[in-house]
């Protein structure tokens, strides 16, 4: 508790204002979480590529085959993030990291096995796929609980800032470095290399403080009476979810952008295989490049969130990530593939990196404490449930109208529906610290 308090007492004493990132950066707590979290996100964004490209380049996969397994990494999150949310509202959160990256670890280091032992086949692949799926859910679900009561509400942006960036990072390398490692080092080498990723995650967390890590109850939030906690704990905060007009709001355009996104990327990955001729490794550079944009919008929306109308950039980012998207289908047939989609997709990222600084920070920000992680948990069931249906979508639409024409649809549905968010009230939210008094 002792660094908790330290962290959000966290002014600089001659503004009396919140820290900034330098600030922040020099705290052992967020320094380890940080450093480790980057790598456990590294490894599940690797695997996140890794595993449908298996699909495609080793077992020859048709789209819909590539969907489902893109499909059942998501799939866990509608079975299992409100039991997520109920352990994280309870559970240490250490604890909780810890557990979920040893799970996704030995699962890489089985699949190699199954590999070695007899080859790998698709029903093999689709477990693994589960399995990591499903220790992603409760370790995101921890993890994001964890960060509001680290942080107060004035270094929410900041620090989602300094987050988001390395997350756009891992997003930025996971693609790229699963198509090298497979095309270049082969199969057992690329499940290797992920599963050290995972192996480095649980060393730096290992090394945190029980005490720098609190659960809702030690953080003062999920307390007392049988009544508000656990399950009770869960639906209540879901209930609160879905009655806040902004969280319901932000839940569902998030849920919406996602569905659309692993869509796109799921096309994409069958465009540039087998329309464009493109290796495995070029095609993940350029999904990568979105990741990039997203690193720098991050980095930038976080610096500068004390000067941004959060309402106004989370409104006209998501609207613009989605509108790029459009400029790769719409001008591939009369310029080269790798620049055009390049650009659109650097275009995109740097508007996403915006909107989910702000986006994460009013969730965060906006529910009373004690309903943190079954928020959180709530959120996630909606804004990443519907990327099994997505990814499944995009295969079968691939197969049915080409990926050229798929990649076209999708993206032209995705930019209409972003269009909803400008009828939100959460587009007059002028600052993350003011959110809380201006939700419905």
């Amino acid at each position: 508790m002792g660094a908790v308090r330290v962290l959000k007492a966290r002014m600089d004493t001659r503004t009396g204002q919140p820290a900034g990132d330098r600030q922040l950066l020099t705290l052992p707590v967020f320094r380890q979480l940080w450093g480790g979290d980057f790598l456990a996100r590294l490894g599940y964004q690797i695997c996140e590529f890794l595993f449908p490209l298996i699909a495609v380049v080793k077992l020859h996969s048709s789209g819909v085959e590539a969907g489902l397994i893109s499909a059942s990494q998501f799939v866990p999150v509608i079975v299992f993030a409100l039991i997520a949310g109920a352990v994280a509202d309870q559970a240490e959160t250490r604890s909780l990291m810890l557990v979920s990256s040893i799970v996704r670890g030995a699962m890489l280091g089985l699949l190699g096995l199954v590999y070695g032992l007899g080859g790998l086949g698709f029903l093999a692949l689709l477990i693994a796929a589960m399995v990591v799926g499903s220790a992603t859910v409760f370790y995101d679900v921890g993890f994001q609980s964890a960060i509001p009561r680290l942080l107060s509400s004035s270094e929410l942006a900041r620090g989602n800032g300094l987050l988001q960036a390395s997350t756009s990072a891992t997003q930025l390398a996971g693609p790229t470095l699963a198509g090298l490692l497979l095309s270049a080092a082969g199969l057992p080498f690329a499940l290797g290399a992920t599963g050290a990723m995972f192996a480095g995650a649980i060393v730096a967390f290992g090394f945190l403080r029980s005490a720098a890590m609190p659960s809702a109850r030690d953080a003062g939030g999920a307390q007392g009476t049988g009544t508000d906690r656990g399950w009770r704990t869960v639906f209540t905060g879901l209930k609160y979810s879905w009655g806040c007009r902004e969280i319901r709001d932000l839940c569902l355009q998030s849920g919406f952008f996602n569905l659309h996104e692993q869509a796109f990327v799921t096309a994409f990955l069958l465009f540039g295989v087998r329309t464009a001729h493109l290796s495995a490794g070029v095609v993940g550079i350029l999904l990568g490049i979105a990741s990039a944009g997203a690193l720098i919008g991050s980095i930038v929306a976080g610096r500068l969130s004390v000067r941004l109308h959060a309402g106004a950039s989370l409104t006209t980012g998501l609207v613009t990530a989605s509108a790029m998207l459009l400029i790769g289908p719409l001008l591939t047939p009369a310029l080269p593939v790798i620049p055009v989609f390049g650009t659109a997709f650097l275009l995109n990222g740097l508007a996403l990196g915006t909107y989910n600084v702000y986006a994460i920070s009013l969730r965060q920000a906006i529910p009373p404490r004690r309903f943190v992680g079954s928020a959180t948990a709530s959120y996630r069931m909606v804004s990443l449930g519907l990327v099994p249906v997505g990814a499944l979508a995009g295969g079968a639409l691939a197969d049915a109208y080409g990926p050229h024409a798929a990649l076209l649809i999708i993206a032209a549905s995705m930019t209409c529906v972003s269009l909803l968010l400008l009828s939100s009230p959460v587009k007059r939210i002028r600052s993350v610290h003011d959110a809380a008094g201006a939700a419905s």
